[in-house]
């Protein structure tokens, strides 16, 4: 039995040590290295743009777990819709457990532990998602989808001032087309600005070779780069894809090239 425990307090303690082996015992798998880069990094602002069941929830559930663990802490999850906002929130729930953290309040949409630590899964549409002050972590999941004006700017807008002077925030999303918010973080970027970006095609992924070709086998062409290779096509309002326009009329590739 001593002998027992002195193997659980040597995995505790390279958990504790280890940010990498502490996500695989969290998400119960052993991550990806993007997985790992998301999770380990303290950049103030980070997007994500990844690919369709490529583990984005986990890795951003993972990081609500981890901030869970500092004492009065809060961490607000935004998604375009409630059910979207209640997966992330199940996901913390499931990854608490692999913790000694105690949860004293649960409901579908928030949890708050012993050591005052809270965290608020909202949908976009919530009249009551400005009202938190001293937010830590902010994690903005399916960005991309948010609505109103601006491609989901004006809600962006109203949230990122809760923040704390050092907190951080998670844009991540599959793309949906170039006119959002969430696109312009890629499409405007600057060096230096500040911002850690990580792309993650379905592609990369060698776990998930099976459902990428299956996915390749049924979406449309458009549909598969959008979705698994996460390409910011057009914005769905051309009758034609932004992809065929570019070729046809690019002097180097087009069908029916410029005289």
């Amino acid at each position: 039995m001593a002998f027992d425990a002195l193997i659980q307090w040597c995995e505790d303690l390279e958990r504790k040590l280890d940010p990498s082996i502490r996500l695989a015992h969290w998400i119960g798998h052993e991550p990806d290295p993007w997985q790992i880069k998301a999770f380990e990094t303290r950049t103030t602002e980070v997007a994500l743009r990844v690919g369709r069941q490529a583990g984005k929830t986990s890795v951003l559930a993972a990081r609500a777990v981890e901030e869970l663990h500092i004492p009065e802490s809060l961490t607000i999850c935004v998604a375009p819709a409630e059910r979207q906002a209640k997966i992330i929130a199940r996901e913390i729930g499931r990854q608490l457990k692999r913790t000694d953290l105690v949860i004293t309040r649960s409901t579908l949409t928030e949890l708050e532990m012993s050591n005052g630590a809270r965290v608020v899964a909202l949908p976009s549409t919530s009249d009551t998602i400005r009202g938190y002050p001293s937010v830590s972590l902010l994690i903005i999941d399916e960005c991309a989808f948010l609505q109103g004006d601006g491609g989901g700017e004006d809600l962006i807008a109203g949230v990122l001032p809760m923040l704390t002077s050092q907190g951080q925030v998670y844009f991540s999303s599959t793309p949906a087309g170039k006119n959002n918010y969430f696109a312009r973080l890629f499409l405007d970027a600057k060096p230096g600005d500040g911002i850690q970006r990580i792309v993650v095609k379905g592609t990369d992924i060698p776990r998930l070779k099976e459902k990428v070709d299956r996915m390749r086998r049924t979406l449309s062409a458009t549909k598969f780069r959008q979705e698994i290779l996460v390409e910011m096509l057009s914005d769905g309002q051309a009758y034609f894809d932004l992809s065929i326009i570019e070729n046809a009329t690019s002097k180097e590739s087009a069908i029916c090239p410029k005289m």
